[in-house]
């Protein structure tokens, strides 16, 4: 099944107890990770952009972090971040998270990949507005930087996305070029893309989480709230059920069934003996018996050797005939 991170980034608004709260729905609803932004807001955005005030609240400082990373370990999850500099980066080697987000804005920014790469952590990279040349750039970067594994998260960096912009068929193309593993990363309203996504093999889901997504500002508008999280978890793990695996062709629940769900030989009346059999004095129906409609042909224009009750299987004592081609 599926990793899937609930990513919080910064829905909780600086408020640490609903960014508690928030991880221990997550771990309610069967995440494996939450995952956080860690930024100063000049990080992101000069102090006279539009946008300032509303990351800015979304600020933690080492305490709050170590407190989260806690509350997630406590709950069985990961406790994941995205860094947005190399300040974030060493926070975040205090903290000790498992690994590392790369936001689709950073995909091509050297200057911080070459800080992530040195911890030598896995790194989950988003791809938003990337071409493959750039990705490939970025994947040989790293690995010449000795960084840990990567997995590639296809992402459309809008928000949200139309249905026919998300191309998930990307998620194959990303896994035969680059043979690596790859996830998504969503911003589509709802769970039907992720479920998508999982169905196309995505190794990793991201999807953002809220614990209200009428809510103003932030990403919740695009965010699943914990039913609808636990929902898709659920019906992924369903998925991967009726998947199952290719060798089961020859271990079929149903074969069992073949006897009785396949079509015997019956005659369709009284039948007397020396009678010449015609098409309509078959019939073909429930269960199998010894001969088979593969039958009917052969047996056409033959005379029977006896007599045969209507509705009685016809077998290889009706008639002196006996090549039949019947394998049961």
């Amino acid at each position: 099944m599926s990793y899937l991170i609930a990513e919080i980034g910064f829905n909780h608004e600086g408020d640490v107890g609903l960014a508690r709260k928030m991880i221990e729905k997550a771990a309610d609803a069967g995440a494996n990770a939450v995952k956080f932004q860690t930024f100063r807001a000049s990080d992101i955005a000069l102090p006279t952009s539009p946008h300032y005030e509303s990351i800015e609240c979304g600020q933690m400082d080492l305490a709050i972090h170590t407190e989260l990373a806690m509350t997630a370990s406590d709950n069985g999850l990961d406790f994941l971040s995205t860094p947005f500099s190399p300040w974030a980066v060493e926070l975040l080697e205090e903290v000790g998270v498992r690994a590392y987000k790369v936001a689709s804005m950073d995909g091509t920014n050297r200057h911080l990949l070459g800080y992530i790469a040195r911890t030598s952590k896995p790194i989950y990279l988003s791809t938003g507005m990337a071409t493959l040349s750039e990705i490939a750039d970025t994947l040989e970067y790293l690995k010449n930087e000795d960084s840990g594994p990567v997995t590639l998260l296809h992402c459309l960096s809008l928000y949200p996305p139309k249905a026919e912009h998300l191309n998930l068929s990307i998620i194959g193309l990303l896994k035969q070029v680059f043979k690596v593993p790859v996830g998504y990363s969503d911003h589509y309203p709802g769970t039907k893309a992720c479920l998508a996504a999982a169905t196309m093999g995505a190794d990793i889901l991201e999807v953002h989480f809220t614990l209200d997504s009428s809510k103003e500002g932030g990403d919740h508008f695009h965010s699943v709230e914990p039913d609808q999280l636990k929902q898709l978890i659920s019906d992924i793990a369903l998925f991967d059920t009726m998947r199952g695996q290719e060798c089961e062709i020859f271990n079929r629940p149903d074969r069992q069934y073949a006897k009785d769900y396949r079509r015997g030989l019956y005659a369709a009346r009284m039948l007397a003996a020396g009678e010449t059999l015609k098409e309509e004095d078959f019939l073909l129906c429930r269960p199998t018996s010894e001969l088979s409609p593969d039958d009917v042909d052969r047996l056409k224009g033959k005379s029977l050797d006896r007599d045969v009750a209507e509705y009685e299987a016809f077998d290889k004592t009706t008639l002196s005939f006996a090549d039949y081609s019947r394998k049961i």
